[in-house]
């Protein structure tokens, strides 16, 4: 340090001393600064040594070079000699205790090393790991999953190839249908029940349905159809509005949540069906509709052939009332006649002339003969009174039945 740097930390320090009186306590060495600072009498020569000695022997000033001292003390009006006994006073710097470093304790080893090896443990633990599971996949695993995509493949492949087959198989059986059955009759699509073809109005269409539970079992076709043709005999436009509020006006059903789905279907019978005519199709919500009657479809080629041919054939004979009790009759007949040619004694002791006691061997024959002939006029009678009762005219009595000997 040169005496110039050393000189100006002691002389702002006197000059702050100086400077601020009002301050509060000052250090010792602020102290003796301020004191030698002011002017010394010669007959307190004593007192400035005093007060230089107390200055060098600060903490502040001890480290110090010794030119900034020697400096410092000459510009305080002390001579040479007076500084160089108050230097040779100061105890040198082996005398002055050393105050002992401050000690910090050892920082702990670092564990980066031990870290770093774990993770290469690790990682060298977990490449193994995942090269034995990649060869056990390659060696084991994946052969069975490609022979296993390989079969899917080849089973959706066949699959494909047989669908293929019933398509070409079903369009070629369509076109032959087409082609065999063009002469069958088509069903009509129009076609109504019995009941309600010959319903003209909603009232017919009312009282054939009063027995039934619900309207929607009349055919929509039916119910539009005699709608429309109540509007037009009544001379009114048969618009949508109209149609629909006449129908809710006769069947109050069609307000309710299922009557509401009735309407529906209503709707789509009648935008739907070709009978049913907008006047304007572009927007049928606001058209007028008129019905058509449809034409019935020509005969077919085959039902044409089958009619000639009923025409060609005789007409059968019908049989005679009562052919089958007289073929019944002539049977039994004949039956009794074999039976009377065929044993001796059939008649003897029966009680029809022929007298005489019957033999033990005639009895048989006579008492088999006549539970015959009893069960043989039981069906005959029933036969002749169904017969009879099927055929004779409501006007015509029944015929009766003939006591029959024996019986």
């Amino acid at each position: 340090m040169s005496g110039e740097d050393a000189q100006a930390p002691v002389a702002d320090a006197t000059t702050h001393g100086a400077s601020a009186p009002d301050a509060g306590p000052q250090t010792a060495p602020e102290a003796n600064a301020t004191s030698l600072s002011a002017p010394a009498p010669e007959d307190d020569r004593r007192e400035l040594l005093d007060r230089a000695r107390s200055f060098l022997l600060s903490p502040q000033v001890r480290d110090e070079d010794i030119w900034a001292k020697r400096t410092f003390l000459a510009e305080k009006g002390l001579t040479d000699p007076e500084i160089d006994g108050l230097l040779r006073e100061l105890p040198s710097r082996a005398q002055v205790p050393q105050v002992p470093p401050r000690t910090y304790p050892q920082p702990p080893p670092s564990r980066l090393p031990d870290l770093l090896a774990g993770i290469m443990r690790i990682t060298g633990w977990i490449a193994g790991g995942s090269a034995v599971l990649l060869l056990i996949y390659s060696r084991f695993i994946l052969p069975r999953l490609a022979r296993s995509y390989s079969s899917r493949h080849a089973l959706i492949t066949h699959q494909k190839s047989l669908l293929a087959r019933l398509t070409a198989s079903l369009a070629s059986l369509k076109e032959a249908q087409s082609s065999a059955y063009s002469d069958l009759p088509r069903p009509d699509p129009f076609r109504e029940p019995p009941e309600y073809r010959v319903c003209r109005t909603i009232d017919d269409i009312l009282a054939v349905c009063e027995d039934k539970e619900k309207i929607d079992e009349v055919p929509e076709y039916s119910l539009v159809r005699c709608a429309i043709g109540e509007l037009e005999r009544e001379g009114k436009d048969v618009t949508t509005g109209a149609l629909f509020e006449r129908l809710r006006a006769k069947i109050g059903w069609l307000e309710t949540a299922e009557g509401i789905v009735y309407q529906e279907r209503l709707w789509h019978t009648l935008t739907t069906a070709s009978p049913f005519t907008p006047s304007n199709p572009s927007n049928p919500s606001s058209s007028t509709w008129t019905y058509t009657p449809p034409t019935p479809p020509p005969p077919s080629a085959l039902l044409t052939s089958l009619s000639t041919l009923h025409s060609s054939l005789p007409q059968p004979v019908p049989a005679p009332r009562y052919q089958h009790t007289q073929q019944a009759l002539a049977d039994f007949t004949g039956y009794l006649t074999t039976r009377a040619y065929a044993s001796p004694t059939f008649l003897k002791g029966s009680g029809y002339g022929i007298g005489g006691a019957a033999e033990d061997g005639g009895t048989k024959v006579e008492e088999e003969v006549k539970r015959e002939i009893k069960a043989l006029k039981g069906l005959v009678l029933n036969r002749r009174s169904f017969m009879s009762s099927l055929h004779r005219q409501p006007s015509q009595p029944a015929l009766p039945v003939p006591p029959t000997p024996g019986g």
